[in-house]
């Protein structure tokens, strides 16, 4: 109630001044565009697993460069640290989806000039099962390539990223949740590169799922490094929506 008093003073004496105030300041406070279920602009604290617990020597930080847009974007970082074992930096939005739902997930993923092409999977976004929880969908960087496979079933090369070292990378994925008429698909920089349609597709462990964006060095588990032992993938514009146009980092 008094945090109410303080706006409405604000609000009366900017108009006053000739100013018009319009909606809150705080941008906790600010409405979502309709049909925009969660964005992030490159904060940290705007995903619900804040604050968050990378393992071993992982790196989860606020930069300015590089941006997508704005001020700021999301590193995601992993140093090998001569072990076996877990090597994830990770954002979560829990409850981001359930059975029945059609959804949206894009952001722009930035990977450095130097990264090395590399046989091993390094995974920048997942989509898991809550309750009991599990990797189910998995995209990730293979040698020069975007990939997705997991336990969901659907697998493959989505496209090629011989180029786009040193750039920002555009991805949007589509999860249709339906026993008979599902869906994924998932677009590059624009363009359409999988759709599968019409099929089974569902968590299999639960009725709803997380979204987790970050780096996950998956071969370090059980090997040592084929490329660099220091790894960044940088994160920027994500958005879960109820179209492609809205979850398109490129249009907004």
């Amino acid at each position: 109630m008094f945090k109410n008093r303080i706006t409405v003073f604000l609000a009366v004496a900017a108009m006053a001044g000739g100013l018009v105030v319009v909606g809150s300041t705080d941008p906790a406070e600010a409405a979502l565009p309709p049909g925009v279920f969660f964005e992030d602009t490159g904060n940290v604290q705007n995903w619900n697993n804040y604050p968050q617990k990378p393992q071993k020597k992982g790196v989860l930080r606020n930069v300015g460069n590089p941006v997508y847009k704005g001020n700021s974007a999301i590193e995601a970082q992993q140093t090998y640290i001569n072990e076996g074992g877990g090597y994830h930096s990770e954002t979560v939005q829990h409850g981001s989806q359930v059975v029945g739902q059609d959804r949206y997930y894009g952001q722009a993923i930035y990977i450095a000039p130097n990264w090395q092409f590399h046989d091993q999977n390094v995974t920048f976004q997942q989509w898991s099962p809550e309750n009991p929880s599990g990797p189910w969908e998995l995209m990730f960087i293979q040698n020069d390539e975007l990939r997705y496979g997991g336990s969901g079933g659907f697998r493959g090369t989505i496209s090629k990223i011989t180029n786009l070292r040193g750039t920002w990378i555009r991805i949007v994925t589509r999860l249709k949740f339906h026993e008979t008429d599902g869906a994924i698909e998932i677009w590059v920089n624009g363009a359409k590169k999988v759709s599968r349609t019409g099929i089974p597709v569902l968590p299999k462990t639960s009725k709803s799922i997380r979204w987790s964006s970050g780096i996950y060095c998956t071969g370090w588990r059980d090997g040592l490094p084929s490329g660099q032992r220091v790894l960044s993938v940088f994160h920027d514009h994500a958005r879960i929506a109820s179209s492609y146009n809205l979850a398109e980092p490129a249009n907004w």
